[in-house]
């Protein structure tokens, strides 16, 4: 998601004036249409169905690797079974949030109440700070930061890694992508907006990258940290970066608070799905360990 920032010296004289936006005139987002409640599991099929049957096929393989391997230590049917689980209302949540953007009700409800109190709340150098931090975490840089990552493992001989990190980034630019047009939420008001944005509101594809590229780096990258303190240093500053890049896209007036929401969950649902897969895979064929009692007793206690 490409986008233009608008000049800094008026961008921050808009900062620092002084907002006042009755509560009557904050405009409820809208989407296309208003749809009826028969039609809203297929409407919105792109953003929430695939999460919804990898919850279900996922939970089904669980079941399968449970039977197959009732004598051993089934952690591949647990994993199974804990990711089915969490995607499952990972696609809840998805689609709460796309109804609720299109039909400005339900969770959407927050989102007039949340801008209006971010908006007041301006200052020169917050807008300063703000457009920093989404100029780094943007679509654009997001995918810098993938494909670098993926040629350094790539060269280090880490090819699974790689092609982790590129799937991942990949599939999280077709989720913005389809997932905006799917939606088509109008974003709020023009004249209030910090930077300029063309393209349509849900889900914030900021949010969705950041969450899921910095995801999949904190991975691959984080296991390799010796010191654990470090590695819980790591952990929070990156959690604390994508927060703050979500945060930015609200400061600016670009998005609606569930925009934001609606890409972290999206981003974490694709990151969720495809980390499953690959330890699926590296599992395959590798039956259960079944200890022999015989075998565990030791030939001094055999009779």
């Amino acid at each position: 998601m490409t986008f233009v920032v608008t000049g800094m010296i008026s961008g921050l004289q808009l900062a620092a004036a002084p907002v006042d936006v009755p509560e009557a005139s904050v405009p409820m987002p809208q989407g296309p249409l208003l749809l009826a409640d028969e039609d809203v599991l297929f409407e919105y099929g792109y953003v929430w169905l695939p999460y919804a049957m990898a919850a279900i096929l996922l939970l089904g393989l669980g079941a399968v690797a449970a039977i197959r391997w009732r004598h051993g230590a089934p952690r591949t049917a647990e994993l199974l079974f804990t990711s089915g689980g969490l995607l499952a209302v990972l696609a809840a949540i998805v689609l709460g949030l796309a109804d609720g953007a299109t039909e400005s009700n339900g969770l959407a409800s927050i989102d007039p109440p949340v801008w209006q109190w971010v908006i007041e709340r301006r200052s020169p150098a917050l807008t300063e700070a703000a457009i920093v931090v989404t100029n780094v975490g943007s679509t654009v840089a997001m995918s810098i930061i993938a494909v670098a990552a993926a040629g350094y493992l790539w060269w280090r001989g880490r090819r699974s890694d790689a092609a982790l990190v590129a799937v991942v980034a990949a599939g999280a630019g077709v989720l913005v992508r389809f997932g905006k047009a799917t939606v088509g939420r109008d974003r709020p008001p023009v004249d209030l907006r910090l930077v300029a944005e063309g393209n349509e509101s849900f889900p914030s594809g900021h949010a969705l990258a950041s969450g899921a590229i910095i995801g999949v780096l904190l991975v691959v990258f984080v296991p390799s940290i010796g010191r654990p303190w470090v590695r819980a240093a790591v952990i929070g500053a990156a959690c604390l970066f994508v927060l703050a890049i979500g945060l930015s896209r609200l400061y600016l007036g670009v998005h609606w608070a569930t925009d934001v929401i609606g890409g972290w969950v999206t981003g974490l649902a694709w990151l969720l799905l495809c980390l499953t897969v690959r330890q699926v895979w590296r599992h395959r064929g590798r039956p259960a360990r079944i200890v022999d009692p015989a075998a565990a007793e030791g030939p001094a206690n055999r009779s």
